[in-house]
C-alpha cells in the first residue's frame, strides 16, 4: 500500500464499529493468517472450506493490528462490519480513489487470464503496469490486487471473473475501469448465471459500467450493447493462419505475428490483445516481439513433447467452448488421437445435455476417448471411477507417438494425471 490509514480511518471508511482512537498506521491487507505480516490488517473472510473467524487470534500473533470481523473474537482488536468481503471491497474502493493509473477490466467466458497476461506484456514494454495475479479476478483477489498499488503505475490490468448475478457490477464498483474488454460470451458458469443470456447480461455490465469517454472493446458473442463507440473483434479478421505443435502463426491487418502458444483460442487471444494495446497507441513492433516472447502457461494448452510423445495439458478449467477448441486443436495434429476428458463443472440443469453434446463432438476425430468424473460418464466413452485404473489403461493403449490432451474443470485437478502418466512412461 503506497497510501497509509489509521485503523481508525479504515474503520470509517468500511462503516465499521469498533475503538474510534486507534491511531497505529495500517500498512497491508491480509486474509490468512500464515501470510500476515506486521502492520497488517486481518480481514476474517467466510469460505467454503474455513472461516477467517478461526484464524484473528493467529493474525494478530504474526503482527497483525487489527482484524475485521462479523463477530466477537474477545480480542480488543477488532473492526465490527456486516459482511467482511463487501468490507474488504469499500477498501479497495476507497484507495483506489488515489491511484491515478488507467484501468482495464477484462473479463469474458474464455481467455481471461491469458488476455489479461498479454495486455500486461505489451503495456509494460512503454509503462509501469499492476496486473492481477495468476487468476485473482474474484470479490477477493480483486480488492487485493488494487490494495498492492504503489500509486505510480500508468495501467492496472484487472481480471474481472463471475459466478453470479451482479459481481461484474461490484467488481466495477470496486475497480471503476477506464477500459473494457470482453473476450468472449458462452455457456460458462451457467448453475449460478442460469442461461446463456444471463452470461451474456453479466459480461457485458462491464462495458455498461465504463465512463461516458471509456474504451471498450468485445470479442464473439457478446450480442448488441446499449452503447455506441464499442468496438469489436472477431476471429474472421485474422489471416493465413498455421497452428503446430510448437505454436501459432496468422496475420491481422496485413502484419505478421507468431506465438508459442497453441490453438486457434489463442490466436484469437492475442488477436484481442493487439487490438486493445493498438487502442492504447501500441506499435505493431512492440506487440510482434512481446507476443513472440511469451510462453505457455501450464494447465494452458500447455504443450509437452515426451520423446516421441505429444501432450496438451489443458486441466487449468473447462467449459462447452474451451474444450470444443482444444478439441479442436488436437483433431488437427497428424497423429492418433487420445482424449482424456473430465467433468466440466458449475453448468446447472444443462449438464447432462452439454456434455453428450461434447461427446459426440469429441467421438468424431478421437481414436480414443476416455473419460473421468460424475458428469463425464454422459461422453460415451471408455469411462473411468477409479484414477489409478484409468492411467492403467491409457499407459497400455499408448504406442509412443499419439497425441493425449488432458482436459476438465478445475476441481478434478487433471494435473495430477499428467504427473502421473509422466512417471510411468519414464
Amino acid at each position: 500500500m503506497f497510501r497509509e490509514f489509521t485503523l481508525a480511518e479504515i474503520t470509517r471508511m468500511i462503516n465499521g464499529r469498533g475503538r474510534t482512537d486507534m491511531a497505529e498506521l495500517v500498512r497491508g491487507v491480509s486474509i490468512n493468517s500464515r501470510q500476515t505480516k506486521p502492520g497488517d490488517l486481518f480481514f476474517a473472510l467466510k469460505g467454503r472450506q474455513t472461516d477467517g473467524h478461526r484464524y484473528v487470534r493467529d493474525a494478530l500473533q504474526e503482527g497483525a493490528l487489527a482484524s475485521v470481523v462479523e463477530h466477537p473474537q474477545s480480542t480488543g482488536r477488532e473492526i465490527f462490519v456486516s459482511d467482511s468481503l463487501f468490507a474488504l471491497g469499500e477498501l479497495a474502493r476507497r484507495y483506489r480513489d488515489d491511484v491515478k493509473a488507467r484501468t482495464i477490466g477484462i473479463t469474458g467466458t474464455n481467455g481471461k487470464t491469458t488476455v489479461k497476461n498479454m495486455v500486461a506484456a505489451i503495456l509494460s514494454m512503454t509503462g509501469r503496469v499492476l496486473p492481477t495475479k495468476y487468476n485473482y479476478n474474484s470479490l477477493i483477489g480483486l480488492p487485493l490486487t488494487i490494495l498492492r498499488s504503489q500509486g505510480d503505475e500508468d495501467y492496472l490490468v484487472l481480471e474481472m471473473g463471475t459466478s453470479a448475478p451482479g459481481e461484474i457490477k461490484r467488481l466495477c464498483d470496486i475497480a471503476r475501469p477506464d477500459i473494457g474488454l470482453i473476450t468472449n460470451v458462452g455457456p460458462g458458469h451457467l448453475e449460478g448465471l442460469q442461461s446463456i443470456e444471463g452470461v451474456m447480461k453479466e459480461k457485458i455490465s462491464l462495458v455498461e459500467a465504463l465512463p461516458e469517454n471509456g474504451l471498450s472493446l468485445v470479442g464473439d458473442g457478446a450480442g448488441e450493447l446499449g452503447r455506441s463507440g464499442v468496438e469489436r473483434f472477431s476471429s474472421e479478421m485474422l489471416e493465413e493462419i498455421t497452428l503446430t505443435e510448437r505454436g501459432s502463426y496468422f496475420s491481422y491487418d496485413g502484419n505478421p505475428y507468431s506465438t508459442r502458444l497453441l490453438g486457434m483460442g489463442n490466436a484469437y487471444n492475442c488477436l484481442a490483445a493487439i487490438r486493445l494495446t493498438a487502442m492504447l497507441g501500441i506499435p505493431y513492433h512492440v506487440q510482434r516481439r512481446v507476443l513472440a516472447q511469451l510462453a505457455p502457461e501450464p494447465g494452458r494448452m500447455e504443450p509437452l513433447h515426451w520423446g516421441r510423445l505429444f501432450i496438451v495439458n489443458d486441466t487449468y478449467n473447462a467449459n462447452p467452448v474451451s474444450m470444443r477448441a482444444a478439441i479442436d486443436f488436437t483433431r488437427h495434429t497428424k497423429r492418433r488421437k487420445i482424449y482424456v476428458l473430465g467433468d466440466m463443472l458449475e453448468l446447472g440443469d444443462k449438464a447432462m445435455e452439454l456434455h453428450e453434446e461434447i461427446g459426440k463432438y469429441a467421438r468424431d476425430s478421437a481414436d480414443l476417448l476416455i473419460t473421468f468424473g460424475v458428469h463425464a460418464e454422459y461422453y460415451d466413452g471408455e469411462h473411468f471411477t477409479d484414477g489409478n485404473r484409468l492411467l492403467r489403461y491409457l499407459k497400455n493403449n499408448i504406442a509412443g507417438d499419439e497425441v493425449v490432451l488432458f482436459k476438465a474443470s478445475r476441481a478434478l485437478h487433471f494435473e495430477t494425471y499428467v504427473d502421473a502418466l509422466a512417471r510411468l512412461m519414464r
